[in-house]
């Protein structure tokens, strides 16, 4: 099939006016966004854009601390490849309903198989409403992608193909090994604080730069960091004692031969050069557990590959693009 990504859609250069003045509105004439009842009948936000003839479905599955609106650049990406795009706010995230609204600076969760359910949900009442002939694929990041391996190992056949970025295999813990960490959350959790944050954690912070972000390129982090530092919906920054065990409790049902197995649908691991949010070993592990994956290093970035600079981006979005549709 014809590869459309020939130049990069989005350039550094005059980067906020291009999202503003071209990208934005475009988003605006083509999508809308809407809620869907959760697993557990909470109201969990998502964007939907669709085209007049779109060649496939991408679901996007943003990571934490992060919403749909982030991965607008992306969503746009894709809809120039052809493909009609639906993007979720996982719970807790971006519009989405939180456990905890008094403090909605901080993730809390029930269990992570929250966030695989929810994903269901999202699947059934809303995604396989539109158009349930087109293939489908699954472009997920960081939390989403634990969220997404989850899913897919539970329901093999949902998807044609899945893009996995950086996905949180297995969290880095800042160098605590995780039983230490288990063994400090859990009784926090026992304690009825569960949904509270660590004492040591700070919320969100407007005075981040992006010398100190998860990216590379300058203008995609305060583009962004803009619209967070103007809506408190966009400002989740720090981790509950409960979601902080479920992420540590996830790794063993990522690196579970039996249960990767299942994943039938082939699968691209995007690793970018610099990672301090997850272990790339841990990437490198599930990879080798499944049926149909490879793994694709890409340079000058770090954990958030598509907010690098122009360059790594390009090869990001031709690399992901060549694998949907050619594989």
């Amino acid at each position: 099939m014809e590869l459309n990504i020939k130049a990069l859609p989005v350039s550094e250069e005059n980067y906020e006016e291009t999202m503003t003045g071209i990208v934005e509105p475009y988003l605006k004439r083509v999508g809308k966004d809407g809620f869907f009842d959760g697993f557990d009948g909470r109201p969990i936000h998502y964007e939907q854009y669709t085209l007049e003839d779109p060649v496939g479905t991408v679901v996007i599955v943003h990571g934490f601390t992060e919403s749909a609106e982030k991965f607008h650049e992306m969503s746009y990406s894709f809809l120039q490849m052809g493909m009609n795009v639906f993007a979720v706010d996982n719970r807790g995230h971006g519009r989405s309903a939180r456990l905890n609204p008094g403090d909605p600076e901080t993730v809390a969760v029930g269990k992570f198989t929250d966030y695989v359910n929810d994903l269901n949900c999202f699947m059934t009442k809303v995604v396989l409403k539109v158009r349930p002939d087109l293939p489908r694929y699954l472009y997920a990041h960081s939390m989403g992608g634990a969220i997404s391996v989850q899913y897919l190992q539970t329901y093999p056949h949902a998807f044609d193909k899945a893009v996995l970025s950086s996905p949180m295999i297995k969290a880095n813990t800042a160098n605590l090994p995780q039983g230490l960490v288990l063994a400090i959350a859990i009784p926090m959790v026992l304690l009825g604080k569960g949904k509270k944050r660590p004492g040591f954690m700070g919320g969100f912070d407007p005075a981040k730069t992006w010398e100190d972000s998860h990216d590379t390129s300058k203008a995609r982090f305060d583009y962004y960091m803009k619209k967070r530092i103007a809506d408190p919906a966009l400002q989740t920054s720090a981790p509950s004692y409960n979601w902080t065990k479920e992420a540590v409790l996830v790794t063993k049902k990522n690196l579970d031969p039996a249960r990767c197995a299942k994943i039938e649908c082939p699968v691209l691991l995007c690793q970018p050069e610099e990672d301090g949010a997850v272990i790339p070993e841990a990437e490198e592990r599930f990879v080798s557990l499944l049926p149909n994956g490879r793994l694709r290093r890409f340079t000058n970035c770090r954990h958030e590959i598509y907010l690098s600079v122009d360059e790594t981006v390009l090869d990001y979005l031709q690399t992901i693009e060549a694998f949907l549709k050619n594989g």
